[in-house]
């Protein structure tokens, strides 16, 4: 709507033109003079502004399932041997390299070992490291490298060993012999059930798989480099 308001007829010194948005708020809302003023600011509306509304809500809970067994059901596969993989790995890193966990059969070691039982073996003593006269070691044999045996060290690389002591006595000849380098005079403590150096000579210390620290038999017994003393019995 608009309109023109006057007071008397003839030209009008000044004219107000008012503008309505809506006949139903009559309310101005731009002003236009004629002598050059600026037009004045309209109103600012009264109705309410929308407040923000404020979120409360928890984060979702984690997901504690292992990521091998999530997505779909070729990565769980995946997931699970290469899991089942680096456990094996770990395994064989363990048994070559650090500890050995085996069965001891066989009389020769007598009185020392009993005639079947569990041995704990030390593979940081592997090929000869650390092994000194007097050690129980766990060796291959030498005709056959699947097998392996358990012999007390008799000599070093330098000693003079006695072949076959079990002739003294029997006025059958004995022989000395000069322990070659690289290599150890192992036999076994049942010296008449024993199958070891007297047979074989001198072993490769390359055979030499580790220094016997235990044996198992209803109870631990830890073991001494002392062969004549006596193995110690565990708690």
């Amino acid at each position: 709507m608009l309109r023109l308001f006057s007071r008397h007829r003839g030209p009008l010194p000044s004219r107000r033109l008012i503008l309505l948005s809506s006949p139903q708020l009559f309310k101005p809302q731009i002003f236009f003079r004629r002598n050059g003023t600026a037009p004045t600011t309209p109103t600012p509306s009264t109705q309410p502004q929308p407040q923000p509304q404020s979120t409360n809500s928890s984060p979702p809970p984690e997901d504690d399932t292992p990521w091998w067994l999530r997505g779909p059901r070729w990565r769980r596969v995946i997931g699970t041997t290469i899991i089942a993989i680096k456990f094996l790995a770990l395994c064989h890193l363990i048994t070559t390299k650090v500890i050995l966990v085996s069965l001891s059969e066989g009389p020769s070691m007598l009185p020392t070992l009993p005639t079947s039982g569990s041995i704990i073996v030390s593979r940081l003593n592997s090929r000869g490291r650390g092994i000194k006269v007097g050690d129980l070691i766990a060796a291959h044999r030498p005709d056959d490298m699947d097998v392996m045996f358990l012999k007390r060290v008799i000599g070093m690389p330098g000693d003079y060993v006695v072949v076959d002591p079990m002739a003294t006595g029997r006025g059958e000849d004995t022989m000395m012999l000069r322990v070659p380098e690289g290599h150890c005079w192992i036999a076994g403590d049942n010296l008449s059930h024993s199958i070891d150096s007297r047979f074989y000579g001198p072993v490769p210390l390359g055979l030499v798989m580790g220094k016997v620290l235990a044996q198992y038999s209803g109870g631990w017994r830890w073991f001494t480099s002392d062969p004549f003393t006596k193995p110690e019995p565990g708690e």
